[in-house]
């Protein structure tokens, strides 16, 4: 099946490359129709629903109905053929197109292919989504991401807070991006108040978190019981991972970093180092590190691993986070 998905523009390159980590977690060779602003196109035989349940930088899921330019959408429309009744809704990425109205252009559409079908906007059998990129694309209305499930799980919310927290939906993304498959183990070596754990469990996985203080590990127990989620837990240093933990499919980390994180006055540098030759004791050849730091430079290049890809997030004024992914080599 051609799937369209309909990309988050907050970290649009972050979140292309989730969706195609997703689904080559599903499907070994997924092949890519087409890419434009805030849209990818994807063949492949991965179930849509388990994609839609899985990923968090994304909006919609839809089954892909085709593309074209302004002038051809009509065509495209009479061409498509849909369970009826439906409903057509028009969106945008980016600037709009010169002429184009997006209510007008769903009334109108709507009109085209619910001719003989039926038209009803509350309980469709089919949903038709055109998303208006530098293309227009045309796709059935699979799922929706429940995004707001990730900001109810915002530190803010639960029993045990830490003034630097990442985000649920880039959290989720990270192990994602790990593309450790269901079942398999993704560890967190810095877990703090349990994020990236709580995703990577939520997300069918394994979920296994360590970190030094044993304050942390304790919230992080109190926020994943708040939440209803259940993980491994170590308390130990991230050089001794071969020994505490052991082997593991996948690692996804915020190392400490920033004036409000303690290292016990070790360099950053340090600890990067040390802690990526860590990672290297406890990964098999391809397995995945995907790290949040302060800075793109940090842990480019380390012996044992690939650089893969880095993505940058602005997150106010002083700091940027660099999400990168390393693979064992």
């Amino acid at each position: 099946m051609k799937l369209l998905f309909e990309l988050s523009m907050e970290c649009e390159s972050l979140a292309r490359s989730e969706a195609k980590a997703v689904a080559s977690i599903m499907d070994a060779d997924p092949r890519v129709v087409a890419e434009d602003d805030g849209i990818l196109v994807l063949e492949t035989c991965a179930d849509p629903e388990r994609l839609v349940d899985r990923l968090a930088l994304c909006h919609h899921v839809s089954e892909f109905k085709g593309s074209c330019d302004l002038a051809e959408i009509d065509a495209l429309a009479e061409a498509t053929d849909v369970e009826g009744p439906i409903r057509v809704r028009a969106t945008k990425v980016g600037l709009p197109k010169a002429g184009l109205d997006l209510q007008d252009m769903s009334r109108r559409i709507g009109g085209i292919i619910g001719k003989g079908r039926g038209v009803d906007l509350h309980s469709p059998r089919s949903e038709l989504r055109i998303v208006s990129s530098r293309r227009l694309y045309l796709g059935r209305l699979i799922g929706s991401i429940d995004r707001p499930s990730f900001e109810k799980r915002k530190n803010r919310y639960l029993p045990f807070n830490y003034p630097i927290s990442v985000h649920p939906k880039f959290a989720r993304a990270m192990v994602n991006l790990t593309r450790v498959r269901d079942g398999g183990n993704v560890l967190d070596p810095f877990c703090g108040t349990g994020a990236i754990v709580t995703e990577a469990a939520l997300a069918g996985l394994n979920a296994m978190g360590s970190d030094l203080s044993e304050d942390m590990i304790s919230g992080a127990k109190q926020n994943l019981a708040h939440l209803g989620v259940g993980a491994e837990f170590f308390v130990c240093d991230v050089g001794h991972l071969k020994d505490v933990v052991g082997p593991v499919d996948g690692i996804a980390t915020d190392p400490p970093y920033g004036r409000s994180t303690s290292t016990n006055g070790e360099s950053l540098d340090s600890l990067y180092a040390r802690s990526v030759a860590s990672f290297g004791e406890i990964l098999e050849k391809g397995a995945r590190v995907v790290l949040a730091k302060p800075d793109e430079s940090m842990i480019s290049s380390v012996e044992g691993f690939a650089s893969v890809e880095t993505h940058p997030l602005w997150v106010h004024r002083s700091l940027t986070r660099h999400f990168s992914i390393l693979e064992r080599l």
